[in-house]
């Protein structure tokens, strides 16, 4: 506890003293040619050849060891919407930093700039290289209930994932701790109290937004009162809507009210609410989610190679073409290359059926061109190597020079 108190004292000797706005707004970032102007989306998707549109739907993981050419397929061929992130893709800030270089160089002759994702909570869940500050767990801050110390901590990991040329953090978990055995998510949640989750959860994401930084919270409907883990099994929670609506809905719906761009939905079970696992369910999708909660912006999976996606001897294309159908704008496929063009052939081949209607495709088209306007991401990296090494190592004394 001591070391984590001396954590928490080094994060505010490094940020600024001035207070957020409350409202989830990326900072403006000047374009760098001012006389450039955004189209609307619908110019932008009435560009997009369909292999461009189905590429868009995917957010793709690669191994250590990928080549060259698998890199350049996936983004020159397949035109996919953009990677995510593992410490197996990089042993240091140097390398982090010319890997996004590369992407983003790769990606130049598109129409669309890619997302660069990472799960980035902090503590048990950090993917960033080891001269980053480690900031703590979810629990800590929720167990000190500072609000501005949490926003402190969001701004510190939006300062460094916007330095490295990340764009998009899957966090934070806005899961409840319903269930204390829930082994999974005891330090990465903020805690069990509704109200305390919101007002941490709204607080990290505004320090994210303050660095030009994309929450997407996560595990919508809610994965904290159960036991199981969603990448071993299909979690079973057996509450009712009443009970989602006055507990598991609140972080959620607190953060749609101030204007969160995307959710991650889970891959969880509520038998007595709908038949269909969230990510397959227009219960949860379009009913709840986006017409209850009024959500407009991208709904994404959590990673579908995950044990709790498949379900009754479905394969991976049907259960991927019910996903979309029930509501679901991009995939996240965090590992496999035969699993990431299985789904893309299946999208694409669903699209040519009929299965997928292209009024539905263009429905999570627009929202991801939206978002990718709305935080004019780029195929360039944000700041030079030198300047980027150089906020890496003044926030942390014990990175290398």
């Amino acid at each position: 506890m001591k070391r984590i108190v001396l954590i928490i004292l080094f994060i505010f000797a490094l940020s600024s003293c001035t207070k957020l706005s409350e409202k989830a707004e990326p900072v403006k970032i000047e374009p760098k040619d001012n006389s450039v102007k955004l189209s609307s989306e619908d110019e932008v998707l009435a560009g997009l050849t369909l292999k461009e549109k189905i590429g868009q739907l995917v957010i793709l993981g690669f191994q250590k060891d990928i080549s060259e050419e698998n890199l350049i397929n996936y983004i020159k061929t397949d035109k996919i919407s953009g990677f995510i992130l593992f410490n197996r893709n990089y042993k240091n800030f140097k390398e982090l930093y010319e890997l996004n270089n590369k992407l983003k160089k790769l990606n130049t002759d598109n129409p669309l700039p890619l997302f660069i994702s990472i799960d980035e909570e902090g503590g048990t869940v950090s993917r960033l290289p080891k001269e980053a500050i480690k900031i703590p767990d979810a629990s800590y801050f929720g167990n000190l209930d500072d609000i501005n110390l949490t926003e402190e901590s969001g701004i510190i990991i939006g300062k460094q994932l916007y330095a490295a040329g990340i764009n998009l953090n899957f966090a934070p978990v806005l899961d409840i701790l319903s269930n204390k055995e829930n082994k999974l998510l005891a330090k990465r949640s903020y805690g069990k109290d509704a109200k305390i989750v919101s007002r941490h959860g709204i607080a990290f994401i505004n320090g994210l937004a303050s660095r030009g930084i994309i929450s997407a919270v996560k595990h919508y409907p809610g994965h904290g009162d159960t036991i199981s883990d969603s990448h071993e099994t299909l979690p079973i929670i057996n509450i009712d809507c009443d009970t989602l609506r006055i507990r598991e809905l609140i972080p959620f719906q607190t953060a749609i009210n101030k204007g969160i761009d995307a959710v991650m939905i889970g891959h969880l079970l509520f038998p007595k609410i709908d038949d269909k696992p969230a990510t397959k369910s227009q219960v949860f999708i379009k009913n709840i989610l986006r017409g209850d909660l009024g959500f407009h912006g991208i709904a994404l999976t959590d990673d579908i190679e995950m044990e709790g996606f498949l379900e009754n001897n479905q394969s991976i294309e049907e259960a991927v073409i019910e996903s979309f159908n029930a509501g679901i704008d991009i995939f996240v496929i965090a590992h496999t290359p035969d699993t990431q063009n299985k789904v893309l052939k299946a999208l694409l081949h669903a699209v040519l059926e009929g299965t997928i209607t292209q009024e539905r495709l263009n429905e999570s088209l627009k929202r991801i061109i939206i978002i990718k306007q709305k935080y004019e991401l780029s195929d360039s990296m944000n700041m030079s190597y030198e300047e980027a090494r150089s906020l890496i190592n003044n926030n942390n004394p014990e990175a290398p020079k």
